[in-house]
């Protein structure tokens, strides 16, 4: 997931098109695995709404998360990515429950658990994990255990810090060194993120975008979902 570039200017990939597809309360309910897919975890005041909302341009896409009870599914939505040469990619963004939130009942978060472990280690078309943190906050316990049990499948991790418009210029550049530090991961798939500015999303930052990097993911080796636009 290695980016490069250091101008500030739109990413390379885009979302053209994205839109609700279902919700899924475990594996046996979740569509068919014809798309790649990514999935999106964080805690559940991260911003992981607004982060789709804004990374899509569509300001209510994300509002089905929000749903009471919606909370404990897992959100599936569909996007096309558009690139450079009129090349597509189509993947779904898949919003796990968040974690780490004190309102619901302890026996109620604890099926939560069992349902994201299953999807993550038995869904054969989930290319990689989102794993959303906010800047001001830093890495907490849940973070450090989710990284865990995908390195422990095998599972490719991009770690978004959203909220970075928060913390000034100079301490925000700081953060992808001292995030990478913390969880034992490389500086580079570390990527900075602002709903609000739009930073890692339709705005590169020094390293690149959202968009560039879940393309990367959705056309890798035997990709079904890239494809060229028809002229």
């Amino acid at each position: 997931m290695a980016r490069s570039g250091k101008a500030l200017r739109p990413p390379r990939w885009q979302v053209g098109e994205a839109a609700f597809e279902l919700s899924a309360p475990g594996l046996s309910q979740c569509p068919p695995a014809t798309l790649p897919e990514i999935a999106v975890a964080g805690r559940s005041n991260v911003g992981k709404s607004s982060l789709l909302n804004a990374f899509t341009g569509q300001t209510g896409l994300a509002r089905v998360s929000r749903t009471p009870g919606r909370t404990r599914l897992l959100n599936f939505f569909k996007l096309r990515l558009q690139g450079p040469a009129r090349r597509t990619v189509d993947l779904r963004w898949v919003d796990l429950p968040g974690y780490g939130f004190a309102k619901a009942r302890r026996e109620v978060r604890d099926t939560f658990g069992p349902m994201i472990e299953g999807y993550l280690r038995e869904r054969d078309n989930l290319r990689a994990l989102l794993v959303l943190i906010d800047a001001r906050r830093g890495p907490l316990e849940g973070d450090f255990e989710l990284l865990e049990f995908c390195a422990s499948v095998e599972l490719p991790c991009l770690v978004c810090v959203t909220k970075s418009d928060k913390l000034g210029a100079s301490e925000r550049g700081l953060l992808p060194k001292q995030f990478a530090a913390s969880l034992g991961i490389d500086s580079r798939d570390v990527l900075l993120t602002s709903a609000s500015s739009g930073l890692g999303l339709t705005v590169r930052d020094r390293g690149g975008g959202l968009g560039d990097e879940l393309a990367r993911v959705g056309e890798g080796p035997g990709d079904e979902g890239a494809s060229e636009e028809p002229s």
